[in-house]
């Protein structure tokens, strides 16, 4: 028998086209790991948030809301957009912002939701803005024992004069 000769290679251009493919796919697999998913950005936002970059987890919030995420993270994503509004001082942006959950989300947003805006509202010096949200919440949960007590306490206790007046003219004090 005659010795046998090796295969014959494979030509060129079928090299060349498994590298085109090979490039293709390398191409495809960067492209998916640059683009985000919701959650993935629910989670960057959440720990900018953590970290105290309100800026940050407010525009990678907006980001995530635009990569279609699921309803549970986009409730996720809204609230770190109330959340870093409201530690961020400022108060117009997170009251519509509780506007606006209350509208897409009103059986997950909570009488909490409304009393922990309230409360990091006070701490970045929003007094005025964390009473009208507590009266927000008041109104969606009348009968919220924190809503009540936080209104009552800001009502009888240390207020600032623009605090004391946004009581006022919410009726809650003469």
């Amino acid at each position: 028998m005659p010795p046998t000769s090796p295969a014959p290679l494979r030509p060129a251009r079928t090299c060349r086209g498994a590298a085109k493919v090979l490039g293709l796919a390398a191409l495809v697999a960067i492209l998916c790991a640059c683009h985000k998913s919701g959650h993935d950005l629910l989670l960057k936002a959440r720990s900018q948030l953590a970290s105290a970059d309100y800026q940050q987890a407010i525009a990678t919030a907006r980001a995530g809301l635009h990569a279609e995420p699921s309803r549970m993270d986009a409730f996720g994503l809204e609230l770190v957009l109330l959340e870093a509004h409201a530690r961020g001082g400022d108060g117009e942006s997170a009251k519509r912002q509780l506007v606006k959950l209350a509208e897409l989300y009103p059986k997950q947003l909570s009488a909490t939701d409304y009393s922990s805006t309230a409360q990091q509202l006070q701490e970045a010096g929003e007094g005025p803005a964390a009473i009208e949200v507590l009266d927000l919440g008041k109104k969606r949960h009348p009968d919220d024992p924190l809503i009540e007590r936080m209104i009552a306490e800001a009502a009888s206790g240390e207020s600032s004069p623009e605090e004391l007046d946004m009581l006022k003219s919410l009726g809650y004090i003469e």
